[in-house]
């Protein structure tokens, strides 16, 4: 049964090591695993001599240098005792690649990073670094197409850029734009001013809800400002999905001076999507659409928040200060009433029928 224990320790050992550096490890945790995972019952377990067998067997793999006691952990309390805690050293690791293909491949990429963790250099790995010097060397033979686009080409695999092909690219210090591929925005809907370029759009507003934009639709179709606001493109944010396809805005508009206004719920979602929207795209010109959030509070109409938002007070700091900012200290104190007492107000509170200047 010894021989047994020692080799499930061994094996299990093999499976926890680093191969940069050591790893500490429980004594308690090491005994429970091969208790509940190979004698399955306790009892089993102190019939079988286990405990004195798991000592011996911790002694053994000590001297072979596997494991290495803390010296400054307690006893396990037990005879024999234990330290409680140990040292796992490093795995032995054999690199798989040779000096001739690394050489090879130094010229166009940096392989520093591979240098210093000899357990990337797996067979695998290096046929897709090869796959990735190959292209290099025939770059100007190709045009930028999209990532999944090049990754399938590359490694017959088209996400694989989006996955571990990225922690790759991260390896070898270079970025996805070398490979003549980019990530394109997700499409989103949108509806530009009657005659008007969206080429040429300078002004965008983006809203949360598709009520809403069909609303703002509707209203622009009429030669109508929102609140004030006039925008030459209206994009439906759809909830958190801006927060990934806001790129799509570059691939249809000229993107030079485009001021960007936003509109959602008041609600601690609703903020969230901006606050995040804006720290995303930092260089972007994006700002709260401050006029149709005063419309909205003047309805006086608000129900409960719902349950499952997340409150983040620094949000909701940041927020009152844009407010405040803009000139509007009275809707800073109203917005900070409606968190404090959990309320919302939708953007549905806006309609046809509710909009002051549509009635005119």
């Amino acid at each position: 049964m010894k021989e047994k224990m020692k080799a499930w320790l061994t094996s299990y050992f093999h499976t926890l090591q680093l191969p940069a550096r050591r790893k500490k490890i429980h004594i308690q945790q090491i005994e429970d695993y091969i208790i509940k995972e190979k004698f399955k019952d306790p009892v089993r377990y102190q019939m079988e001599n286990g405990y004195r067998n798991f000592v011996e067997i911790m002694l053994e793999l000590s001297e072979e240098q596997i494991i290495t006691p803390v010296k400054k952990s307690p006893l396990n309390g037990r005879r024999p005792s234990l330290h409680s805690e140990w040292w796992l050293e490093k795995a032995n690791v054999q690199p798989q690649w040779s000096d001739m293909q690394i050489l090879a491949l130094s010229d166009l990429l940096n392989l520093a990073k591979y240098r210093q963790h000899l357990e990337w250099q797996t067979i695998e790995e290096l046929e897709r670094v090869q796959a990735i010097y190959t292209f290099l060397k025939q770059k100007d033979q190709f045009t930028w197409v999209t990532r999944e686009e090049r990754s399938f080409q590359l490694f017959g695999e088209e996400k694989l850029l989006a996955n571990e092909g990225a922690v790759l690219l991260q390896r070898l210090q270079l970025p996805l734009e070398a490979l003549k591929a980019r990530v394109y925005g997700e499409p989103f809907a949108f509806w530009p001013a009657p005659n008007r370029d969206i080429r040429l759009a300078k002004t965008v507003l983006i809203v949360e809800n598709q009520s809403f934009y069909h609303t703002c639709r509707l209203l622009m179709n009429m030669g109508k400002d929102i609140s004030g606001i006039r925008p030459d493109l209206l994009i439906y944010g759809e909830g958190k999905k801006i927060e990934k396809s806001f790129n799509f805005l570059r691939d249809i508009t000229s993107h030079h001076d485009v001021s960007i206004q936003y509109v959602g719920d008041i609600d601690p979602e609703g903020w969230g999507i901006y606050i995040r929207l804006k720290d995303t795209y930092p260089e972007a010109n994006i700002r709260l659409a401050v006029p149709i959030y005063e419309a909205m509070i003047k309805q006086n109409l608000s129900n409960k928040t719902e349950t499952n938002q997340n409150e983040n007070l620094i949000y909701l700091a940041r927020i009152i200060d844009e407010f405040k900012q803009h000139g509007h200290p009275e809707l800073a104190e109203q917005i900070q009433l409606l968190w404090e007492q959990k309320r919302r107000v939708p953007q549905e509170t806006l309609s046809l029928d509710t909009i002051e200047w549509v009635k005119e």
